[in-house]
């Protein structure tokens, strides 16, 4: 595959003909190098995703070009014209609009409100709202972007927030959209619809940039794909041409060890380590009649699109949902109480994992080692007082074990990259020694390189016997990772997929209905 190397890409020439570029740009913080002399452009009608590992510079690189940030060194040009901007709305006005992973909106106004927000029409001073509504429903016809003006941005869903504010952008006529992991937190349909708009305004001239972690949407939907490693731009190539083996080789600047089949370490001779029999629960979404097994040291899937009905599994076996009715059994035995709370799945030897790690996985405000320890405090005091040493010689093996990186073990949670964190969640969870792991969406918002460090640590933990529940809305996952796959539609179990069958296609036509 013919692709620019570490050399030739630093040293590639930007042309007048690019809408965006930067020429050797460079950002440190102190003595920390975040990005060093990057060059790279972005074309009229041209769709360039950018990808790298956590910390490689990829939202920092995003910030620079919007205006976020200014970079100690080298230059950006737009138009062929060197520009500095001050701020986010100084890049707008130039023709650069920024979608950042954190939208920022008027929660109360409607979607057209928030459109044109700071241009409403008006006549002698009276703002004219059926021209406000008219203005923007026209925007959004022009642009192929279907969203509903009457409706208050509080109550949209994460994909069409982004709309709206791709659509504000360009109503104030940017040419050059940059968009920071605009998929992390969409359905495989939300991402297909923003995609669908990226590729119609691309094909109207317009350059778009996106920070993506997901190699299947990169191959999908990208023109070009830019790799950064170490704050370096190590690689630039045409999605036609490259491989996902080159692009994680790049990534990780070492060949590629992406998960294989392995042979299962399932044992069915003994009892599952877990079994769900006939979980019921009313509601939208809910579960119908749920029966299904996990072998220890058996890694079975659970997939289905959101709304389905499989996160209300992953929640049960973690004790969260009290109104679930039905069995479950834990190598052969009920519990001494069923699992309604987060404290009895753990004293049933469950460990789970929740799908947000911020909100509901970590203490973000406190260290890597105290929340590596925060589960398991018991083991490590003693009459009541925490023992510190063993709390740190427990936190240290944690983190080499899974490959966390950190400056020390005092470095707050929050600091750490996304993978980083998702790595410190499961390496707390796994502390408590497990016989049943449930994890959700295990490699959400995580780039591709803990990704396959995460898959690599699940099949580990399958290996010593562990049953694991991997519950996840992305079917690459879900078919890569799993020896059984379980497809789930409308809160049942439509599909069991193995061997041959469990493919991509396949998973995602019985988790749509479209199977025959």
């Amino acid at each position: 595959m013919e692709g620019i190397t570490t050399s030739d890409a630093q040293a590639r020439v930007a042309t007048d003909s690019a809408a965006l570029e930067m020429r050797a740009v460079s950002k440190r913080y102190g003595s920390n190098v975040v990005l060093d002399e990057v060059t790279m452009q972005v074309f009229p009608g041209e769709t360039v995703a950018v990808i790298g590992e956590n910390g490689a510079g990829k939202s920092t690189l995003a910030k620079l070009m919007a205006g976020v940030i200014r970079p100690d060194g080298g230059e950006i040009r737009f138009r062929g014209v060197p520009v500095s901007f001050n701020s986010p709305r100084d890049a707008l006005q130039a023709g650069i609009g920024f979608i950042p992973q954190e939208l920022a909106y008027f929660p109360h106004l409607s979607v057209a409100e928030n459109i044109l927000v700071g241009v409403w029409p008006s006549r002698v001073g009276v703002v004219s709202h059926r021209e406000l509504k008219n203005q923007a429903a026209d925007a959004a016809e022009k642009f192929g972007i279907q969203v509903d003006m009457r409706r208050t941005m509080g109550a949209l869903k994460v994909g069409e927030l982004q709309l709206v504010e791709i659509l504000k952008a360009l109503c104030r006529e940017a040419s050059v959209l940059i968009l920071d992991e605009p998929t992390a937190a969409l359905t495989d349909a939300e991402s297909r619809n923003l995609f669908r708009v990226l590729g119609g305004l691309a094909e109207r001239g317009h350059g778009v940039l996106y920070i993506s972690h997901r190699m299947d949407e990169v191959f999908r939907f990208s023109d070009r794909v830019d790799v950064l490693r170490n704050g370096r731009l190590v690689a630039s190539a045409s999605t036609r041409e490259a491989t996902p083996g080159y692009l994680i080789e790049q990534m990780l600047g070492q060949a590629a060890q992406e998960l294989t089949v392995v042979e299962s370490a399932a044992t069915t001779e003994t009892e599952p380590a877990l079994a769900i029999r006939d979980w019921r629960k009313s509601g939208e979404p809910g579960l119908k009649g749920v029966s299904l097994e996990v072998a220890q040291g058996e890694v079975v899937g659970l997939f289905g699109l959101r709304g389905s009905g499989a996160e209300l599994v992953a929640e049960g076996v973690g004790g969260l949902h009290r109104d679930i009715e039905g069995e479950i059994r834990i190598r052969g035995r009920s519990p001494s109480r069923s699992l309604t709370s987060p404290g009895a799945a753990r004293r049933a030897a469950v460990g789970y994992i929740p799908a947000e790690r911020k909100r509901e996985g970590l203490v973000l405000s406190l260290p890597v080692q105290a929340n590596l320890g925060l589960l398991v405090l018991s083991s490590l005091s003693r009459v009541g007082i925490l023992r510190s040493r063993i709390e740190r010689d427990s936190a240290r093996l944690w983190t080499k074990r899974f490959n966390i990186r950190i400056r020390s073990l005092g470095q707050l949670t929050a600091e750490l990259s996304g993978g980083n964190q998702q790595k410190v969640m499961v390496a707390s969870r796994l502390a408590a020694r497990p016989v049943v792991f449930a994890l959700q969406e295990p490699t959400r918002g995580v780039d591709v390189g803990a990704r396959v460090e995460l898959h690599r640590f699940i099949r580990d933990v399958a290996a010593k016997g562990v049953g694991l529940l991997v519950v996840t809305t992305d079917v690459e996952e879900a078919v890569m990772l799993t020896d059984r796959l379980l497809v789930m539609r409308d809160g049942a179990i439509v599909a069991e997929l193995v061997g041959e069958s469990k493919t991509q296609g396949r998973a995602l036509a019985f988790a749509a209905g479209e199977a025959a």
